[in-house]
């Protein structure tokens, strides 16, 4: 007990915070590993598990910064960023990465905490509800309605018909005659 008074009195006055706001910096915001934070300390590197035992700090999550420090600054947001594009896959990612796709199934789980396989499940299903939302609309039908769209712009009144599967646009003839129209 009287060593953890002494370490709050050292941290307050060289860092000018209490020690749990300091340890609680140094694990969730820096990563630092408790043999690091060890060294800032000038303690044993198990002295600080018990103090993060003590505040209920989990440890840090190295694998994050052992990520970025192999694959570069900015690794894990770039693997995050692919892998939410629904066209990218495991293997697409570990050959931009240059790993393996196993390993980049690993990393998938060490970064989101489950497996890919949800994830999978979830594009899949996205993808499958795209393809059907895909316009089945024959093309003569879409040019018919671009038409319609830019007649309707110039203040032409049209209508669209459908005989026999045949589709076609009809737009009032000036005239004597109302009922009449030109196709």
């Amino acid at each position: 007990m009287k060593k953890k008074k002494q370490m709050e009195t050292y941290v307050k006055e060289r860092f000018g915070t209490d020690l749990h706001e300091f340890l609680k910096d140094k694990v969730e915001n820096e990563l630092l590993y408790d043999r690091e934070i060890g060294k800032i300390l000038n303690v044993e590197p198990d002295y600080v598990v018990k103090l993060r035992s003590a505040f209920g700090i989990k440890r840090t999550n190295g694998f994050s910064r052992r990520f970025e420090r192999k694959y570069g600054p900015g690794a894990e947001e770039t693997f995050r960023t692919m892998i939410k594009n629904l066209d990218v896959s495991l293997s697409d990612l570990a050959r931009f990465f240059g790993f393996s796709r196993e390993y980049a199934r690993q990393v998938y789980e060490k970064i989101y905490g489950f497996p890919y396989t949800e994830a999978f499940k979830k594009k899949q299903l996205t993808r499958r509800k795209n393809r059907l939302t895909i316009s089945k609309t024959p093309k003569r039908l879409e040019l018919l309605m671009k038409v319609k769209v830019k007649m309707e712009s110039l203040g032409l009144a049209s209508h669209i018909g459908n005989i026999g599967g045949q589709y076609f646009l009809l737009s009032p003839v000036k005239g004597n005659n109302p009922g009449q129209h030109r196709t």
